[in-house]
């Protein structure tokens, strides 16, 4: 139980990873005060939930318009 805790953690760290570097390498302005060291992503990956709850929410905001 744990272990799958962990594993969705960690799959979900990597597609964010994926995702900001993507965005940096097509020149997307990002926020300059982002920073993506390990201890954020440990913290993601125990911290999943949150971090996916503050991301879709983000996300709905930026498509929508709001």
């Amino acid at each position: 139980m744990i272990l799958t805790y962990l594993l969705i953690g960690v799959i979900f760290t990597f597609l964010i990873d994926i995702l900001i570097n993507y965005l940096y390498y097509l020149d997307v302005p990002l926020s300059e005060d982002m920073e993506w060291d390990n201890f954020h992503r440990f913290l993601c990956i125990i911290l999943w939930p949150f971090a996916l709850i503050i991301f879709i929410g983000s996300f709905l905001r930026k498509y929508f318009g709001e």
